[in-house]
């Protein structure tokens, strides 16, 4: 199936394993980043190894101009992973304004701004999908500060809003939340709180001990199931937050 697949935040970690799980011959992935030139060209190049067809979008999606920008350079795309996001593990009693729009400015703005102007071609098309890139910290809480987990809470919400809106035009709209997968980002961001002395440390072992399947996921591991909600198989799936995390979480 021919397709026009736009990545956000496709430069390393669950994003390039999305978009790399998602090449193959016929598909065009359009792969957005910020600031990282070099690594989202390899990227690109995996994806074309693999047949598809791949080009770098750079962009800050905390720009709502950036982003509306980012939308018109994307053009007509049939499936748009919303899984580039802000993380923040700033506590309550440390939370300022600015930190708190930040996060969700990356988090839920953008998101919604891209559903709002590439959804449009999808509906008049008569075919989408959109995935939104959530968390299970959504139903566990913590580790994560309260801006993280609140800005994903309203990506859920947004999800199943959209899932009503544009589900007439044939679009079908899903959140994966994607368990307690080790990336780059989140190894950047313990550094980051460690040395600002408020390191959390690796949350990583005890939450794989509270799965149904306790072993650590990778990023590899959403792939089946990006697959499907991108795909054909999907039409009647719409509105879902889909665990990929190893029974961490029961909905």
């Amino acid at each position: 199936m021919d397709q026009r697949i736009l990545v956000t935040g496709a430069r390393r970690g669950i994003g390039a394993a999305l978009a790399t799980g998602l090449a193959a011959p016929g598909v065009t992935l359009l792969l957005h980043h910020l600031d990282a030139t070099a690594e989202a060209e390899e990227v690109a190049r995996r994806c074309r190894d693999l047949g598809a067809q791949a080009e770098t979008l750079d962009a800050d999606l905390a720009d709502s101009s950036a982003v509306t920008d980012l939308a018109h350079r994307a053009g007509n795309i049939d499936v748009l992973i919303n899984n580039a996001a802000r993380a923040s593990n700033v506590p309550i009693d440390a939370m300022n304004v600015d930190e708190w729009q930040a996060v969700f400015a990356v988090n839920v703005t953008a998101p919604m701004l891209l559903a709002q102007a590439l959804g449009a071609g999808m509906s008049a098309r008569g075919w989408g999908r959109i995935i939104n890139v959530v968390s299970p910290t959504v139903a566990l809480g913590g580790p994560s500060g309260p801006a993280y987990v609140s800005s994903k809470a309203a990506l859920i919400g947004l999800t199943r809003s959209l899932a009503r809106a544009l589900g007439p035009g044939g679009v079908t709209v899903n959140a994966l939340s994607p368990g307690a997968i080790r990336t780059e980002g989140e190894d950047e961001l313990e550094r980051a709180e460690h040395a600002a002395g408020r390191g959390v440390g690796n949350h990583q072992t005890p939450v794989v001990s509270r799965q149904a399947i306790p072993r650590a996921l990778t990023p590899d591991d959403l792939v089946a199931t990006v697959r499907l909600l991108a795909g054909e198989g999907s039409a009647a799936i719409t509105g879902q937050v889909l665990e990929v995390g190893a029974g961490l979480v029961f909905r």
